[in-house]
């Protein structure tokens, strides 16, 4: 059965998004431009790339700019990638506000733009690079779960699994989303701070309650230390854990 598990790290953290200090890699990340929206995205391949074999990729999602965005998101996961081998995609998402109200008609059209960029740059790097399509990760941090969601239960067939980490969510977003029998295999973790704002706190645990609620769920809690944190370590922790889905 497939897991639907929440993380409550144990100790306190600073909310807010502090920068994660990015590491020397031996190749850069490059930024490109998705050619079917015309959306800029950034990516890091590892110096010791082939195609003599299949890569998983992580798909990672920024949260509300200017204290995130797709560079921040690359630098805090290229030197995970490198050491650990698997590619990683940043693109830019315009839906990713945590901070401020949003219009709810303008804020679903940001949200459908954003689907198709993500599906459109993972189908762009499937194109140019050899990736396992098999080992997929959606991965949003703090706003950037609003997409991560709405992207990653919408399309389960294209994820082997969703990481939110001290992700913002909205109850009217999640109930814009069927949930299908896809979806219900999918292993979602959410990673929550215990002194992280209460606000992130509240919105982790309605989407854990809400999707626990509407699907076979195995449901398992584990404590860590940490807040809102860039920890990408902690993300893909329990990514390589996970097989990859071999239902598709």
């Amino acid at each position: 059965m497939r897991r639907f598990v929440l993380f409550v790290p144990l100790l306190a953290a600073c909310s807010g998004c502090p920068v994660w200090q990015s590491q020397d890699v031996p190749v850069p990340a490059t930024l490109q431009e998705e050619p079917t929206t015309g959306t800029e995205y950034w990516r890091y391949v590892p110096e010791g790339y082939s195609p003599d074999r299949d890569w998983p990729m992580v798909v990672t999602l920024h949260g509300t700019i200017p204290y995130d965005t797709s560079k921040r998101q690359i630098d805090e996961w290229k030197k995970l990638a490198e050491d650990e081998q698997f590619i990683v995609v940043a693109p830019y998402l315009t839906s990713t506000q945590g901070l401020l109200p949003v219009i709810p008609e303008r804020w679903f059209k940001h949200l459908e733009r954003d689907e198709k960029v993500i599906l459109a740059v993972i189908d762009e790097m499937c194109k140019n690079y050899r990736i396992d399509k098999k080992a997929i990760m959606l991965h949003g941090f703090s706003a950037g779960g609003y997409p991560l969601y709405y992207t990653g239960l919408r399309n389960p067939q294209r994820f082997n699994m969703l990481v939110a980490r001290g992700c913002n969510c909205r109850m009217e977003l999640l109930e814009q989303i069927k949930i299908t029998e896809d979806a219900k295999k999918l292993p979602v973790f959410i990673l929550v701070g215990k002194d992280d704002s209460i606000l992130i706190q509240d919105q982790c645990w309605m989407a854990f309650r809400y999707l626990r609620e509407r699907g076979c769920f195995e449901t398992v809690r584990k404590e860590f230390k940490g807040g809102h944190l860039r920890r990408p370590d902690l993300a893909y922790a329990y990514w390589r854990e996970s097989p990859p889905r071999r239902d598709k």
